[in-house]
């Protein structure tokens, strides 16, 4: 079977949907020591007024003792087909282009694109002429973009931080495995950062806690007598 599959013993943590204007907004500290490994599910909604980072830390107590970053390689983005045709020249994997928006290109085919958008939504004008930032290609759009349900990786690798663009209704996924964590140190708990953007950005988060270490029901809690609640 492809894809992930979630069990009975998987962890559900909710990062509350809330506009993150005015201050920053972290989960509740997660405890990693039942669990494996970690999805980070991010997405923002139909108001992204300015960009923000997505920033993990680790730390060997809910108390967030020690906190340090944690660092992490696994991430993707939503991305997009976009249509081309009239191509002059090669379009290159990593380059931004431009026409109406600006995107990064994930894939390069025959008559279309993948991409990841960095400005100005997902609906490009049919038939701008789109040009390449390195590569100096050029082509026709054809279409407004299509596939607005599939994830590319990331082409620039993660450390500890991303910044997430001023796109709406997108989402963003980080794989966290317990290797990452210091464990030598003790570090087995992890918090997700969304910082202030300073500006109106509506977003939301889950993580979901996979690869249980042993299966009760329940599991042990993974965020003890923390709360799940907006923090404006």
């Amino acid at each position: 079977m492809f894809g992930k599959e979630l069990v009975q013993n998987a962890g559900f943590i909710m990062i509350p949907p809330q506009d993150l204007d005015d201050a920053a907004v972290s989960s509740a500290y997660i405890h990693m020591a039942d669990y494996g490994h970690a999805t980070v599910l991010i997405s923002v909604g139909d108001t992204i007024g300015a960009t923000f980072t997505v920033t993990f830390t680790q730390a060997t107590s809910a108390a967030a003792a020690g906190e340090q970053a944690l660092a992490y390689t696994k991430a993707w983005a939503s991305g997009q087909v976009l249509k081309i045709d009239g191509v002059s020249g090669t379009f290159t994997v990593g380059e931004t282009v431009t026409a109406t928006l600006t995107a990064e290109v994930y894939e390069v085919g025959p008559d279309f694109l993948v991409v990841r958008n960095l400005t100005g939504g997902t609906t490009w004008t049919d038939n701008a002429t789109l040009t390449g930032g390195t590569s100096g290609a050029t082509a026709l759009v054809n279409g407004t973009g299509e596939q607005e349900d599939i994830m590319v990786p990331l082409y620039t690798a993660p450390s500890s931080t991303i910044t997430i663009p001023t796109v709406t209704f997108k989402n963003y996924l980080f794989e966290i495995d317990a290797e990452n964590m210091d464990a030598a140190d003790d570090y087995d708990w992890f918090q997700v950062v969304l910082s202030d953007p300073g500006g109106a950005t509506l977003a939301s988060g889950l993580v979901i806690l996979t690869n249980p270490r042993h299966r009760n029901m329940p599991m042990p809690g993974a965020i003890g007598v923390q709360k799940m609640a907006a923090t404006l």
